[in-house]
């Protein structure tokens, strides 16, 4: 049991440590994870058959979903810009909610470092997410 306690403690530092670099595939990395972590909220509106959103601050480079308990915080170097319906944005804040039928508020999350820019992009028809470059 220890050493299952030991090994999530290890792949969450180095999750950490991913999300703090500068370098081309440090911004990959980062909107694989925000993709994964999209992916995730989705899979746990469908089996909870309930509705289920993961919320980006802009401003703070922090994105959060309180049903998962997904709670990251972008590097500073990493600039945010959120597309999403206007009855989805409160503030410096928007927020992609995901269905219990599949189905997506939808939305598109671009991010920036130096002059790289990749964008996760969630259907709002079936509630997929893709990473684009």
């Amino acid at each position: 049991m220890l050493v299952v306690i030991m090994i999530i403690a290890l792949t969450m530092t180095l999750v950490g440590v991913k999300m703090s670099g500068t370098g081309k595939h440090d911004l990959e990395s980062i909107a694989r994870t925000l993709k994964s972590d999209l992916r995730y909220v989705r899979s746990q509106a469908l089996v909870n058959r309930k509705t289920t959103a993961i919320t980006l601050d802009v401003v703070n480079r922090h994105y959060f979903s309180t049903d998962t308990k997904i709670d990251r915080k972008l590097p500073e170097q990493v600039s945010v810009i959120l597309t999403v319906d206007e009855n989805n944005i409160e503030g410096n804040t928007g927020q992609i909610a995901f269905y219990p039928d599949g189905s997506s508020s939808g939305g598109k999350i671009k991010l920036q470092q130096n002059a790289r820019e990749l964008e996760v992009f969630t259907s709002w028809l079936n509630g997929y997410v893709s990473l684009q470059p």
